[in-house]
């Protein structure tokens, strides 16, 4: 019986495994000198660690996770992204309490059961990093000074960066709000998925990209319109700090 790996994944051996050595050992020693420690968590999560993190409508939630119930009946998923795992190990660590600022990078495989296609994949691979435990402008800005030396540090010249500014969670909600009141009177003209997220979850109406939502979209409420003085002005040292340092960026 001859066996063949899965649509969607990859085997990495000969120069392509030395490409990925080249760019881990890029991110230990780029990230290390900033003073980041490497954090490794399992692939295996609750599965209620990623609806918590990125809620119960988004697709990768919804559509997009390997899920299934252990013996112990427990619901575990394959984690789809780097972020909700090192907030996890984080607070279930105490490092918030043994230190409070905690700066720290992921090396890891990630899995999300998409069709597979170009530039998606069932196993794919990320390197991230994460500063908890600051509500400083200058943790944003070295979070993103940090990223960029490392794609420098592997020759990736032709990047671009692009910024947002998603404010407070209390400006966030007054922000939904506004969204509601805008799309209800508008429902007729939304996709069936979208008169759905309306009711679950407005946010994600944005990211449609059926040609009659986008036409709605087009003139919808921009979170600048409810963002305070500190979220503004939080945001503008970012932008002051990578103008320093010479980092190109759009809006």
């Amino acid at each position: 019986m001859k066996f063949q790996r899965l649509r969607g994944t990859h085997d990495i051996f000969g120069k392509d495994a030395g490409l990925f050595c080249f760019a881990e050992a890029a991110a230990r020693n780029v990230f290390g000198n900033f003073g980041f420690q490497e954090m490794r968590t399992p692939v295996l999560e609750e599965k209620n660690l990623f609806t918590h993190a990125l809620g119960t409508e988004t697709d990768v939630v919804q559509k997009e996770m390997y899920e299934f119930q252990d013996r112990s009946k427990t619901f575990v998923a394959m984690r789809p992204e780097g972020t909700a795992g090192i907030v996890r190990a984080y607070i279930e660590n105490e490092l918030d309490k043994a230190q409070g600022l905690a700066k720290l990078f992921y090396i890891g495989s990630m899995f999300r059961s998409e069709r597979p296609q170009a530039g998606r994949l069932r196993q794919f691979h990320q390197i991230g990093v994460e500063i908890l435990g600051s509500s400083s402008p200058l943790a944003d800005f070295e979070a993103i000074f940090s990223l960029c030396c490392f794609l420098d540090s592997v020759g990736v010249s032709d990047f671009h960066l692009k910024l947002n500014n998603l404010g407070s969670f209390e400006e966030r909600g007054v922000f939904k709000e506004a969204l509601k009141k805008y799309f209800e009177p508008k429902k007729s003209k939304l996709c069936e998925d979208c008169r759905r997220r309306l009711e679950k979850n407005v946010f994600r109406v944005l990211d449609c990209k059926v040609e009659t939502c986008r036409v709605v979209i087009k003139n919808s409420p921009a979170l600048s319109g409810v963002l305070g003085e500190d979220s503004r002005g939080h945001y503008e040292r970012v932008k002051e700090f990578l103008g320093f340092m010479g980092i190109a960026f759009s809006e």
